[in-house]
């Protein structure tokens, strides 16, 4: 058995709710700090928090794992992708929003390695993803051009892709779209986990486990997403997978332990501190990896 601990820190911004791996609704609790509930939180230790109809999904970012598989210390290797070259094969939205999601995973993967002809080649595949999709003035060819322009600044074209993506979430909500847009979120999450547990295969490590081992909370929120928002029950076979992947997340344990929150009134601000130990077998681990390889293969073969 493998433990380990993290100290997490939230930074809280503008916002409804307040939500730490997990959903919260509009909220009526009375349990919680006003000076908390009047505000969005973003986890800095990578989760990437999407408000959809007055509630808070918190998905880790597919940019922070790609930085802590930078950490490992391992080449790049161009197998674990998604091959750009498949993007035709994706007629269905479905597949598209999906595909979408893997493939800017994979696109912040091959940004961190400073891969700039990857890059590019799988900036194309999403641009042909988002123009089906109608997302094209997210990556248009303004966007096309600095990201050329910044292929020696890893930051940079970071910053750029997350900004995109950003545009392009905001685009589906505002086009009551959300289904399309939680579909996008599944698919880098998905992509995530499937580079996490092939590269903590390659080199264990105790970051990389831990990232994992959050998971458990993540996809739960996951599942409660892709249900909220599924569309004449287009969603079904992968919530299916999920739940099937969550009776083997059930097998982690988390703890969690809570410390005061610092508010400073005068910058509007609230630190919110916890620290999470994770507990995960091997064979669970195996298990895991298992089964993200197999929703993963599903997705990208459609």
């Amino acid at each position: 058995m493998r433990k380990s601990k993290i100290q997490t820190t939230i930074l809280p911004i503008v916002g409804a709710v307040f939500l730490t791996l997990g959903i919260v609704g509009c909220s009526e609790d009375p349990e919680v700090d006003s000076n908390i509930v009047d505000k969005e939180v973003l986890d800095l230790d990578g989760s990437l928090n999407s408000v959809f109809d007055g509630k808070i999904f918190s998905i880790p970012s597919p940019i922070q794992t790609a930085y802590l598989i930078q950490d490992l210390d391992l080449s790049f290797d161009d197998s674990m992708l998604n091959d750009n070259s498949n993007v035709s094969n994706y007629v269905s939205e479905y597949a598209q929003a999906l595909n979408l999601g893997i493939y800017g995973a994979d696109l912040g993967y091959v940004s961190i390695y400073e891969e700039k002809g990857a890059a590019m080649r799988y900036l194309t595949a999403i641009k042909k993803l988002t123009s089906k999709l109608g997302l094209e003035s997210a990556f248009d060819s303004d966007f096309i051009t600095r990201f050329e322009e910044n292929g020696e600044n890893q930051d940079s074209m970071v910053v750029l892709m997350s900004d995109a993506f950003s545009q392009a979430d905001n685009f589906l909500k505002k086009s009551d779209r959300k289904s399309v847009s939680a579909l996008v979120l599944a698919g880098g999450w998905v992509e995530s986990l499937y580079f996490s547990c092939e590269l903590n295969n390659k080199k264990p490590s105790e970051k990389m486990l831990r990232r994992i081992g959050e998971q458990k909370e993540t996809l739960k929120t996951l599942i409660d997403l892709l249900t909220e928002y599924n569309d004449e029950g287009k969603n079904d076979a992968i919530i299916a997978d999920l739940k099937d992947l969550l009776t083997s997340f059930d097998k982690i344990e988390l703890t969690y332990e809570y410390e005061a929150p610092e508010t400073n009134e005068k910058k509007k601000l609230t630190k919110l501190t916890h620290r999470l130990t994770v507990k995960v077998s091997d064979s669970v681990l195996a298990e895991v990896r298992s089964k993200i390889t197999s929703i993963r293969n599903n997705i990208i073969k459609a």
